[in-house]
């Protein structure tokens, strides 16, 4: 881009200089005038296409981009229990709630696998069975048991959904409980 814009006001300087030599003479403030003008007006389509238009474009797509992060934060912290995960499973973020009722802190679940929370009550058919629904359909529902941090289990529905890259390639796993 840099290069671009200088080579761009290389060559319309060249035509400046050009242009001033075929005129008849003039004052010294004059000709200053004139070439200042005609660089400003030979440049300044260049600089609004290649950085005026594009900057412009970005600071839009910036400032969308940080409404939809606080639209999907306030969202993250709702009254439901919230996990997301990697498409391996490892635990990303938890929201608040899933952290009252789970009495992990953050630093306890972040980088865990999301098996920490299985009660073993479930045999390899349940998994294979959520696993199956996920890789087809791209979500699950169902009820559910989990482990809390004390060790107790207790039963909660469960959303999982699959987070799709636009290759369709799954990259995140979100699982919204239901109290």
């Amino acid at each position: 881009m840099l290069i671009i814009l200088t080579v761009a006001a290389f060559l319309d300087e060249l035509l400046v200089l050009f242009l001033m030599d075929r005129l008849p003479s003039m004052p010294k403030v004059a000709a200053y005038l004139l070439d200042a003008t005609l660089m400003a007006a030979l440049i300044f389509p260049v600089f609004y296409f290649l950085v005026y238009r594009p900057m412009s474009r970005n600071i839009a797509e910036l400032r969308e981009a940080k409404e939809n992060l606080r639209t999907v934060s306030v969202a993250f912290e709702s009254k439901d229990p919230i996990l997301i995960t990697d498409a391996q499973g490892s635990i990303l973020r938890a929201n608040k709630m899933f952290l009252k009722i789970s009495g992990y802190n953050p630093e306890e679940l972040v980088g865990q696998h999301s098996r920490i929370l299985n009660t073993g009550r479930y045999g390899k058919e349940y998994y294979k069975s959520m696993w199956d629904d996920l890789l087809r359909k791209g979500s699950w529902a169902g009820e559910t048991r989990i482990r809390d941090k004390r060790g107790n289990e207790f039963a909660i529905g469960m959303v999982i959904t699959a987070v799709k890259n636009d290759q369709k390639e799954t990259t995140h796993y979100v699982a919204i409980y239901t109290l």
